[in-house]
């Protein structure tokens, strides 16, 4: 019995739905509005990056003290979201959903309307939270509420929700902020997050049958070496991608490069890897998509590393192409990986979730700490090389994983009917 079908839930804990009943399906619509909520929760957490400069010059503080909006945020959401997960799993999922976006709504109003840098801190953490709490959760509402023919593509979808926000809600948050004022960008997130919040609550399944997780859930997960060498990955594949995209901006100007037309092919590429790898997972299977996502940096990476075997560094089209081609196929690894995530795992699908998270939100924070290393200690030509061995650490551990889930009998065939057909 998967996540997404009704039972008694004997041996996995109580369910999400009490009453017992057959699940009804989530509807296109629905989809479309957890794809909505995730936009807005990419927005909230990264524009503040976009437009640091007018942020601090209203708060009248330091760049260095306001770079703490982000940093802050993130150490937030990689350790609250877990937590949130494991000791909400009593509350109805929809319910759940409303409140964490309802959270988001709020901090961007107090972040809109204080002049506080104190005040902005507390709602970025609140912000984190609310995030934390609504990606991965959304995450596991499709694996419960959509029919198996259509889990790849709607997860798929939900996700192009986050890549879409960097793509097109962080230079929308710069332009209302140079048009108007930044606090209008607070603003616009706010309103854009109360629609979807709306539109939740008019489309989503009331009843949301997924196992209760608690405290107890995590830990047990914690204790688990498959799970921690599972989420270990994206650790590893997110350090890899920052490293380098952490340090595009010094680097395409060095090539000779249009920065902006190069973030711009980035996030483009993003967005399709959002919309088409549900497809392609459905279609190849987890395991070998995830890990065609992971090798795409031990061979693009590298790439930007061309001078220091006397090759002229790629010109700027080139560069275009590459930064296109390079988040096209790395970008979507989180839906293969989810995906993966809850097939081997559905009584602790939503924790385990809330665990690759942080994972995520940890190799970030690690590539962007190597990246400065790395241009401080040898320069920036070095970054390609760099990005490619931790790439190719991911792959390492990305086949140990397997190995250790197939001594446990757990292939990639599991109960979600996405099977490996190379297996």
């Amino acid at each position: 019995m998967n996540a997404g079908t009704s039972g008694s839930g004997r041996g996995r804990g109580k369910m999400d739905d009490p009453a017992g009943g057959q699940q009804v399906p989530a509807s296109p619509l629905a989809i479309g509005f957890l794809a909505a909520g995730n936009f807005v929760v990419g927005t909230s957490g990264f524009v503040v990056v976009s437009i640091l400069p007018e942020i601090t010059a209203g708060l009248d503080i330091s760049l260095a003290q306001g770079s703490l909006l982000f940093t802050i945020y993130a150490g937030a959401y990689a350790i609250g979201s877990p937590l949130l997960i494991s000791s909400t799993g009593g509350i109805g999922r929809r319910r759940l959903l409303l409140a964490a976006l309802a959270t988001v709504v709020i901090s961007a109003l107090v972040c809109a309307a204080t002049r506080s840098f104190e005040a902005m801190l507390a709602a970025r953490v609140a912000a984190a939270f609310g995030g934390g709490l609504y990606t991965p959760v959304a995450a596991s509402v499709v694996f419960a509420t959509v029919p198996e023919p259509r889990r790849g593509r709607s997860l798929g979808l939900v996700f192009a929700g986050i890549q879409l926000s960097q793509a097109a809600g962080l230079p929308l948050g710069v332009v209302i902020a140079h048009q108007l004022d930044w606090p209008a960008t607070f603003m616009t997130v706010a309103a854009l997050g109360a629609v979807s919040a709306a539109g939740l609550w008019w489309t989503l399944p009331r009843r949301v049958v997924v196992p209760v997780t608690s405290l107890r859930t995590l830990l047990d997960a914690g204790r688990d070496i498959r799970a921690l060498v599972a989420v270990s990955i994206m650790a590893l594949h997110a350090c890899a991608l920052i490293l380098c995209y952490g340090m595009i901006a010094p680097l395409v100007m060095r090539h000779g490069g249009n920065v902006g037309l190069t973030v711009g092919a980035f996030g483009i590429g993003g967005v399709i890897a959002g919309l088409t790898m549900g497809r392609a997972t459905q279609r190849l299977g987890p395991v070998r998509t995830r890990m065609i996502a992971i090798a795409s940096q031990v061979v693009i990476l590298p790439v930007l590393s061309l001078p220091l075997i006397g090759i002229a560094p790629l010109p700027g089209p080139l560069l275009i192409a590459q930064a296109l081609l390079w988040h096209l196929l790395a970008g979507g690894m989180m839906i293969p990986q989810q995906i993966l995530l809850m097939q081997r795992d559905p009584d602790r699908g939503a924790v385990v979730l809330g665990l690759n998270a942080t994972m995520n939100y940890l190799g970030f924070a690690l590539g962007s700490g190597l990246g400065s290393l790395v241009v401080a200690g040898l320069g920036y030509d070095w970054l390609g090389v760099a990005g490619g061995v931790v790439a190719g650490l991911a792959v390492i551990v990305s086949v140990q994983s397997e190995r250790l889930y197939r001594r446990a009998g757990l292939s990639s065939r599991g109960r979600l009917g996405l099977a490996d057909p190379g297996k």
